[in-house]
């Protein structure tokens, strides 16, 4: 598996089962997770393709798809790659920040960014199907469609695949954002520190796990619009109630982003950098 924060492991010595690790005891595998928080498509595709050597038809590829729009700017950065890392100017150069905005605001556009998604997904599907492996399992983090005025249909042809499923919706807008009571913003509840596992409260790793186990058993597309998910119990009021800090979230982190809101806070820098407001005039 690669991916995302959507897949990322606990942190060392945690014994809570995240949803992938649910997936695969029902399968009765080992899970084999190359995910990182941050991470792009590019280097979650540049991993996976160095361990192709060791995949046999008995195993199963699973990707979690982040964002489209994300970019592996640093070889040895490969976390920092989109403007809404709070600390990205925190762990590149100024230099290398003035390269990473130069890039987004000259460079970098939708059509191209789904463009070499439509090239990633084509790539793989040619591995698969070479190398005699299982169709892969497509989870989407963010959906895989960024607007724009050009006519993309002939790249997003991706429901034709015989080797990659693409999952039916996506883990922002079908697990996610819902879990928001209504009328509260997500990032003024977290300020950058997410204390759920992967984004979603442990009730919700349980119904993504089986939707994820009945989409690799029936071979078809992870189905992620009909499951009844949990929605709309997250406000500022979890932060006081033990009982569902236990239950449905991860219990260290709420100690971490205290700290974290005491010392170290800082707005995106997208924010800060002035890129929300030109992305806002540019429609984007």
């Amino acid at each position: 598996m690669v991916g995302d924060s959507f897949s990322a492991a606990p942190k060392v010595g945690d014994d809570y089962k995240p949803w992938y690790l649910q997936v695969a005891d029902q399968l009765n595998m080992n899970c084999e997770n190359h995910s990182l928080i941050g991470v792009s498509q590019d280097w979650c595709f540049w991993k996976l393709a160095h361990h192709f050597k060791d995949i046999t038809a008995d195993d199963q590829i699973l990707i979690v798809l982040t964002h489209p729009g994300r970019f592996w700017y640093f070889d040895d950065k490969p976390q920092m790659t989109n403007p809404n890392i709070v600390n990205i100017d925190k762990e590149l150069s100024p230099e290398q920040m003035e390269a990473v905005k130069g890039f987004m605001l000259q460079i970098q556009r939708p059509p191209l960014d789904i463009q070499m998604l439509s090239h990633r997904l084509g790539w793989l599907e040619a591995q698969c199907r070479v190398r005699g492996l299982k169709p892969v399992q497509v989870l989407c983090a963010f959906p895989l469609y960024i607007k724009t005025e050009y006519d993309m249909s002939d790249h997003i042809n991706w429901t034709e695949y015989e080797y990659v499923k693409i999952s039916k919706g996506d883990l922002l807008n079908c697990v996610e954002t819902p879990e928001m009571k209504k009328g509260v913003d997500e990032y003024e509840l977290w300020k950058g520190y997410d204390c759920r596992y992967n984004h979603m409260i442990k009730s919700n790793h349980k119904i993504l796990a089986d939707a994820v186990v009945k989409g690799i058993q029936s071979n078809e597309p992870i189905d992620l619009v009909s499951p009844d998910f949990v929605k709309g119990v997250l406000s500022t009021t979890v932060f006081d109630d033990q009982d569902f800090i236990q239950t449905e979230l991860e219990p260290f982190a709420i100690t971490a982003r205290k700290k974290y809101l005491e010392t170290q806070f800082q707005k995106p820098w997208a924010e800060t950098s002035g890129l929300f407001n030109i992305w806002k005039n540019r429609k984007i």
